[in-house]
């Protein structure tokens, strides 16, 4: 997590919030690409960690690979969180719920 951060913020990020879940039950017994010093290479339980950050997509790129590349790291998976202002700043008028509100009065 801290080669992550560093990565964000040193190229302009910003990071909002890291979140630990705890270690949880995975969906599905997952299987790692090499095993582990125990000689473990299936997986029933995991750690759930979410990192909320704001940052460019070529940042986001690099996160990804660095998450890649760490053998601890069974799965990943980058969302885009969506805010109010992409709907203001949304140019078309039938996608966007703001003009339709005022083209419906």
């Amino acid at each position: 997590m801290k080669e992550v951060s560093l990565k964000i913020v040193n190229n302009g990020g910003i990071i909002r919030s890291i979140q630990n879940h705890g270690i949880r039950q995975v969906p599905h017994r997952f299987k790692a690409k090499y095993a582990d010093r125990e000689g473990n290479r299936y997986y029933e339980k995991g750690r759930f960690i979410s990192v909320f950050y704001d940052a460019n997509p070529n940042v986001m790129r690099q996160v990804e690979g660095i998450l890649n590349l760490n053998e601890e790291i069974l799965r990943n998976t980058h969302l885009r969180a969506t805010n109010k202002f992409m709907d203001v700043n949304n140019m078309r008028e039938n996608k966007n719920p703001y003009v339709q509100k005022i083209l419906a009065e």
